[in-house]
């Protein structure tokens, strides 16, 4: 029997590669001009309104005018040599911690609190006993464990029993939690998703279907080649496009706040702390002659400085202006300075604060403060 004869060709090869060059262009163009619609922006939506679903389906935690709460993120615990970037701000986070503990508040740890795709579990855990045993200070009643995308390994409960179990006997991780604010009206009223905000990068979507026994070789993998690696903590492009569309996400969704970490850049109603800055110089320019303060020429200038400053250290890359202030960001603990930054909510207020050496003691610094119910009026 006669075969049939192949309808390939080299021309219909490089017409079919022509035809579907042209349609991704074509896509891509098309959703470069929408920023909510493109692909990568798809992929958070879908992301975060699953993981909005699910922590909402668990137990929702009820935030009353009286509730104390401190949030910090990305701590990449490690193992104490060169590439552990916690070393340097232990001290401020102990500090903290005592601070905290001392005044009742309660602890969330929002993603990333170890460094488990560069160390071993063991070695981490063995370099950090006294982190963690601050931190069981908190537990049961006052201690709450996000996980991030470093720390993912504390979603496999036999490996959380095994590590965990020493410090936080019978705890649950959870991948986000959902407080709800009652205030004295609906309008002033709502919720804050507390998740670490790697939810819908390529990272978080390939570990969804790997087998658990594949992931510490698609991590040294990573490591030894940087492909596939998302790290807006060192990209200050990728930094502000993650947040970006954080925002974009959270800002559609009625009466809801989104509180994460991950890009390590803290994030006050929607803005960057360079933003802050500038909102505060306009402001101050705006102010008509008999309203300016006896020392606003040293203000105007302390503020040129200091965005010029910001600027040059972080410098603004495809920041967009957010009008809703929907999204907050703790920033991380481990700042080359020995500063940390996280939220505070106490009281129906929420605020950004930052602990750091001053004049050899840790200091903490009020940032930025709200009442809740006056955030929630404008969402």
């Amino acid at each position: 029997m006669s075969r049939k004869k192949s309808n390939f060709s080299l021309g219909s090869l490089l017409t079919g590669a022509a035809i579907g060059a042209g349609v991704a262009a074509y896509i891509a163009m098309k959703y470069s001009k929408d920023p909510y619609n493109t692909l990568s922006q798809k992929r958070r939506n879908r992301s975060l309104d699953l993981t909005l679903y699910q922590a909402r389906k668990n137990e929702k935690i009820s935030l009353g005018q009286l509730h104390r709460l401190v949030i910090f993120s990305d701590m990449h615990k490690g193992v104490g040599n060169q590439a552990d970037s916690f070393r340097q701000c232990r001290r401020t986070y102990l500090a903290a911690l005592d601070h905290y503990q001392q005044n009742g508040f309660t602890l969330v740890v929002l993603g990333d609190a170890e460094e488990l795709w560069e160390e071993q579990i063991t070695e981490v855990i063995q370099h950090n006993r006294d982190v963690l045993q601050s931190e069981a200070r908190f537990y049961p009643n006052r201690y709450i464990r996000i996980t991030g995308n470093h720390d993912n390994s504390w979603e496999d409960a036999d490996l959380v029993r095994e590590h965990l179990d020493e410090f936080f006997p019978g705890i649950e991780t959870k991948r986000a939690v959902v407080l709800e604010y009652t205030s004295n009206a609906k309008v002033t009223s709502g919720e804050i998703l507390l998740a670490h905000g790697h939810q819908g990068t390529l990272d978080s979507d390939f570990f969804d279907f790997v087998p658990p026994a594949i992931l510490p070789l698609y991590r040294d993998f990573q490591n030894l080649t940087n492909f596939g690696r998302t790290t807006p903590s060192q990209d200050v492009c990728l930094r502000s496009l993650q947040d970006n569309q954080m925002y974009r996400w959270v800002s559609c969704q009625a009466k809801l706040i989104l509180i994460a970490g991950h890009t390590h850049r803290p994030i006050w109603s929607s803005m960057s702390h360079l933003e802050q800055l500038v909102a505060r110089l306009n402001a101050l320019l705006s102010l008509a002659p008999e309203e300016q303060p006896d020392d606003y020429a040293q203000q105007v200038a302390a503020l040129a400085d200091e965005i010029q400053e910001r600027e040059a250290k972080y410098p603004p890359c495809h920041d967009t202006i957010k009008t809703r202030p929907s999204y907050f960001n703790t920033g991380c603990c481990i700042f080359e300075d020995e500063d940390i930054t996280g939220i505070e909510i106490q009281d129906g207020r929420i605020r950004l604060i930052k602990w750091g050496p001053q004049q050899k003691q840790i200091v903490r610094t009020p940032l930025e403060e709200a009442p809740l119910a006056e955030i929630f009026a404008r969402l």
